[in-house]
C-alpha cells in the first residue's frame, strides 16, 4: 500500500470519525434541549404555583382587612344609631313636656279669665 493510499484511508477514517462525532453532538444537543424544555416547564409550573399561593395570600389579607374595616364601620353605625335613638327619645320627651306645659298654661290662663 502506498503512502497516498494510507493518507486517503486515514482521511476517510477521520471523516467517518468526524461524521460519527457530529451525529453524537446532534443527539446530545437534542437531549440537552429536551431536558432544558422539561426543566423550563417544571420551573414555570413552580412559579405559577408560587404566584397562585402569593395571590391567594394577598386576597385573603385584603379580605380580612376589608372585613375588619366593615366591622369597624358597623360598630360606629351602631353607636351612632344608639346616640340618635337616645337623642330622639330625649327630644320626644322634651316635646311632650313642652306641649303638656303649653296646654296646661293655656288652660290656666283660660280659667283665670
Amino acid at each position: 500500500m502506498s503512502s497516498v493510499d494510507k493518507i486517503v484511508n486515514a482521511l476517510s477514517e477521520l471523516e467517518n470519525d468526524i461524521e460519527s462525532l457530529s451525529i453524537k453532538v446532534q443527539d446530545m444537543k437534542k437531549r440537552i434541549i429536551t431536558n432544558s424544555d422539561k426543566e423550563i416547564s417544571k420551573l414555570r409550573e413552580k412559579i405559577i404555583e408560587i404566584a397562585k399561593k402569593e395571590s391567594e395570600k394577598i386576597i385573603l389579607d385584603a379580605k380580612q382587612e376589608a372585613e375588619e374595616k366593615s366591622q369597624k364601620i358597623l360598630n360606629e353605625a351602631e353607636t351612632n344609631l344608639t346616640k340618635l335613638r337616645e337623642n330622639t327619645k330625649l327630644s320626644f320627651e322634651k316635646s311632650v313636656k313642652l306641649v303638656v306645659d303649653s296646654v296646661l298654661n293655656k288652660k290656666d290662663t283660660n280659667e283665670s279669665l
